[in-house]
């Protein structure tokens, strides 16, 4: 078995076993966690990104340790001597300045604007992930370290580095700036092949595929911790600010505010932040943001001719309705409420719901939302945050 491909065991118990670890892996919960989920919804800023590839920095400058952690673990001089020949691609050959921490690093320095990535203060999770994963490397034979290295971790660069080029992308970098990313979907197929025959030659053990789904299960728990944790700290870190000044309890009305900061008038033109007219659906009407510097709430100004309706959408924020002229129906899920001047009308968050202008005059209504603090904690599509009831998506705000 050590002179075997990986890519040529498709028959027998070899073959079959390693398909059904295949499977498992490319089912783990770990292609499903948040942090992927806002790389590809592009809902990640610079600042998201510089924070996220900092702290990722740490497991990339110590992967050479994890390979030689299973290498000294290892009894075959093979199997030493071709992940010798990874450990020599990893660390750049005869440049130095080509090793692939330093070529990570030059990312964050070029692309992401990090001054001293090797400065950088590792949080606590983030510790925890490199060291546990340099104590699996460690304390495992070589046939579930083989494992833990190839099918957990070398095996899903590639989809899991796709998922970040793409949320990088969405950020409006460009690919001559993803050098380490596309160089890693390129050849991280051939190191996680060098260990996946290093695993597959220990097959005739009886506990092997057992060792392996355990092992390979580990190392992407480890990952989904990871990132799920930098999930968190990630939103911590959006409303930091916010929450500090909350309890701070000092007024943020500036001193020098003039009644314009504070105040806007109904003659004072503002310019339309969206519309929409579409004849055969019935739907027209405009919206105007009111210029009022708000940390948290968002206050628009909503016009919907006779006869007219806008469209049947859901969002994030939460929305509080007054009607300030006119008569019309709320329709919010499966309720549908009649209104006239001066009443007001909650619409619940993610509620699917349709404003009808039912009477004959012009329907304003003033729609007041979080918008400015939900925008920070949703990592949906923030290009796509308005869903109609045919499901087209429209960008809104």
């Amino acid at each position: 078995m050590s002179t075997l491909r990986a890519h040529d065991v498709t028959v027998g118990v070899e073959g079959s076993m390693l398909v059904e670890l295949r499977v498992l892996r490319d089912e783990h919960p770990l292609w499903h966690n948040r942090l992927f989920q806002a790389f590809e919804t592009g809902s990640l800023d610079r600042r998201d990104l510089q924070y996220i590839f900092s702290q990722y920095q740490a497991y990339s400058r110590s992967f050479t340790r994890f390979i030689s952690a299973v290498m000294a673990n290892c009894d075959s001089d093979l199997w030493r001597a071709r992940l010798s020949a990874n450990l020599w691609e990893e660390g750049g050959g005869c440049e130095p300045a080509l090793r692939h921490a330093e070529i990570f690093r030059r990312f964050l320095r070029e692309a992401l604007d990090v001054p001293a990535p090797e400065d950088t203060v590792f949080d606590a999770f983030t510790q925890h992930f490199v060291r546990e994963y340099l104590v699996a490397c460690l304390g495992n034979d070589a046939l579930a370290g083989s494992a833990f290295l190839s099918l957990g971790t070398e095996g899903i660069v590639p989809r899991m580095y796709q998922v970040f080029v793409t949320g990088l992308r969405k950020a409006g970098f460009r690919d001559d700036q993803l050098e380490f990313f596309h160089l890693h979907i390129a050849c991280d197929d051939d190191h996680a092949e060098t260990l996946e025959q290093m695993m597959l030659s220990y097959s005739s053990e009886p506990r092997w595929f057992d060792a392996c789904k355990r092992a390979m299960t580990h190392a992407l728990d480890l990952r989904l911790e990871f990132f799920e944790r930098m999930v968190e700290e990630l939103q911590r870190r959006r409303f930091g600010a916010t929450v500090a000044r909350i309890n701070d309890g000092v007024s943020l009305c500036s001193l020098t505010a003039s009644a314009t900061d504070l105040r806007h008038r109904a003659e004072d033109a503002t310019p339309a932040l969206y519309t929409n007219a579409v004849e055969s659906t019935g739907v027209d009407f405009t919206v105007t943001r009111i210029p009022l510097q708000a940390e948290v709430l968002d206050p628009r100004r909503v016009v919907i001719p006779p006869g007219k309706s806008n469209e049947r959408h859901r969002h994030a924020h939460e929305t509080f309705i007054h009607i300030l002229a006119g008569t019309g129906r709320v329709e919010i899920d499966a309720q549908a409420v009649e209104v006239k001047t001066g009443d007001s009308v909650l619409v619940p968050r993610w509620a699917l719901h349709q404003t009808t202008n039912t009477g004959s005059s012009q329907l304003e209504f003033l729609a007041v939302t979080d918008y400015q603090l939900t925008k920070r904690a949703y990592l949906g599509d923030a290009k796509a945050y308005r869903l109609d009831e045919s499901a087209n998506l429209h960008r809104g705000e």
